[in-house]
């Protein structure tokens, strides 16, 4: 086997950050083969340095106890070990409904059409009510079409607001006021016509029909989900500053294969022979000569 070579790589911690926005508009990142790559290495580590041959050894270098919990602290924390399940859950509705499949696609779509009819008819109907509805009552008429009506972000609240704005037009059609039937008769000229308002009625009939076919997910706030894969993050950075700084002390004084062993030395395989690489983990992905990435050897575990 060639002689280990040192092979530090670029550290981009922050490759891959937590999205700082609702988690309806991003979700969390999966994690990236460089980070499972550095989780199944701490894990090898943690697991084989327990073993006699290592760990008096490892001790004499100033690996003690509180080392090696803080160690399965980080790992936990990067792996998502603490997270709870119904964060996943929601996690994967979201995924779903944001087009991670093809029925989530579809659903996406239709909630955009719905958003664009609520993003062009809400301020029309607003300006509309102000010209047409005289000077003296049209503050009042404004505020009573619009109650608890206001315009909602791209998802399953955007249903609702038109749902209750197609009803308060329906309202102005019936209504014997003669200001509500002029604002009703301007709507219609600039384009919204009852066929207009029946295309509308179909997509919140179709989403509704797709949402009661599938279980609801828990409800869970989308600025938990963010803390909490913030928190992961955390973890991940946590432990690869902690593996990096025990691999860097410990290749000192174990042999290559003992190194292989306690997953401080990777092995990667190439086109031409397997190499023994001495690398600072990094959360970049390393490349190979034909600019792969070339794979490390399955951690145990």
């Amino acid at each position: 086997m060639p002689k280990a070579k040192s092979a530090s790589a670029s550290r981009n911690p922050g490759a891959r950050p937590a999205p700082s926005g609702p988690f309806e508009a991003s979700l969390p990142p999966a994690l990236s083969a460089a980070e499972q790559d550095l989780l199944g290495r701490a894990l090898r580590f943690l697991v084989n340095v327990q073993a006699a041959p290592f760990i008096a050894r490892a001790r004499r270098e100033g690996y003690a106890a509180n080392e090696h919990r803080e160690g399965w602290r980080l790992f936990k924390l990067a792996s998502g070990e603490q997270r709870p399940l119904e964060h996943l859950f929601a996690e994967a509705a979201i995924e779903a409904a944001s087009g991670g499949g093809v029925e989530g696609a579809e659903r996406m779509q239709l909630l955009r059409e719905v958003d664009v009819f609520e993003n062009t008819w809400f301020p029309r109907t607003r300006a509309i009510i102000r010209r047409v509805v005289p000077r003296e009552r049209r503050d009042g008429f404004e505020a009573a079409f619009f109650k608890h009506l206001e315009p909602q972000p791209l998802g399953s609240t955007v249903t609702m607001s038109v749902g209750t704005y197609l009803r308060r037009l329906e309202g102005l059609a019936r209504n014997s006021d003669g200001d509500a039937k002029k604002v009703h008769k301007m709507l219609a000229a600039r384009g919204l016509t009852e066929a207009k308002v029946q295309q509308v009625r179909d997509l919140l009939a179709k989403l509704e029909a797709g949402a009661g076919s599938q279980a609801q997910p828990p409800r869970v706030p989308s600025a938990e989900l963010a803390r909490a894969w913030r928190e992961q993050r955390e973890g991940i950075e946590g432990l690869q500053d902690w593996f990096n700084d025990w691999a860097t002390t410990l290749r000192q004084v174990f042999p290559v294969k003992a190194q292989i062993q306690l997953g401080l030395t990777a092995v990667r395989r190439t086109a031409a022979a397997g190499e023994v690489i001495e690398e600072e983990v990094s959360l970049d992905e390393d490349e190979g000569a034909d600019g792969e990435v070339t794979g490390a050897e399955p951690p145990l575990g």
